[in-house]
């Protein structure tokens, strides 16, 4: 009987933003600093590089105040890959950071749920309270990207590859969808924005961007029981990834 692979999990560091802590929890008070690191994620070991989420591209980053910016196809090489390698890439949503940078990875097919397509192309994503999100010319390029036969819209939890799978948890945007991976050390959780910092999943403190808070803090719960004894989590902007895993050269982290 055939076993699963055993993959390896990489997070990999392309850009960092400062902000406040009362700009970004849900009711939160404090003025006090807060640094988001922005990441994307290499799966290898399978039959091919799996790659979740694609980062932005350079005028997000000058238009975003993005310190220590690097394109995220050059993350990738730094892991070993090379960009125009990678036949697929899990979209866990289409804000801005996680979807504007599709076309540095030519080949791939994106994997995003229906809510989340729907959410964009329907009447709410373009008001003032989501839009800020949003890379407008990157989302018209799902459109194309659709009928030239490269996106793969899927609904609720579905399996990848034997030992990956995506799922369902919504709550910060209509489709988010998380990413388990079967690793030696255990299941690794990419939670990326169902819990931006380590604070959100460990306190269960969401986040100020919603379009569900029930779906966010029964994200939290579905992140932990997926994580089981090991809790091999990582968070989705924490510069904690870097200290709570070992990076093996700056900017790659290996998660297992």
């Amino acid at each position: 009987m055939a076993t699963e692979p055993v993959y390896e999990v990489y997070a990999l560091k392309y850009g960092e933003r400062d902000t406040t802590k009362c700009q970004f929890f849900y009711r939160e008070g404090s003025h006090d600093p807060l640094t988001l690191h922005y990441f994307v994620w290499l799966i290898l070991g399978g039959p091919h590089p799996v790659l979740v989420d694609t980062g932005f591209l350079d005028d997000d980053a000058q238009a975003r105040g993005i310190r220590n910016y690097m394109s995220p196809a050059e993350a990738v090489r730094r892991a070993g890959v090379k960009p125009d390698t990678i036949p697929l890439a899990l979209i866990s949503h289409l804000h801005y950071d996680h979807w504007a940078g599709h076309s540095l990875f030519p080949k791939a097919e994106f994997w995003i749920q229906q809510d989340e397509v729907a959410f964009w192309t329907g009447p709410f994503g373009s008001t003032p309270a989501f839009r800020g999100s949003a890379n407008v010319t990157a989302l018209a390029g799902l459109v194309t990207l659709n009928y030239a036969d490269r996106v793969r819209i899927i609904e609720g939890d579905r399996e990848v590859l034997p030992g990956i799978r995506v799922h369902r948890v919504g709550g910060h945007t209509a489709g988010l969808q998380i990413v388990t991976v079967q690793t030696g050390r255990g299941t690794v959780v990419l939670t990326s924005d169902a819990s931006h910092f380590y604070r959100n999943v460990e306190t269960r403190q969401p986040v100020q961007i919603i379009t569900s808070l029930p779906e966010m803090l029964t994200a939290f719960e579905t992140i932990h029981t997926l994580a089981g004894k090991e809790k091999l989590i990582v968070a989705g902007h924490d510069p904690e990834v870097r200290e709570r895993f070992k990076e093996i050269e700056p900017g790659v982290v290996k998660i297992a």
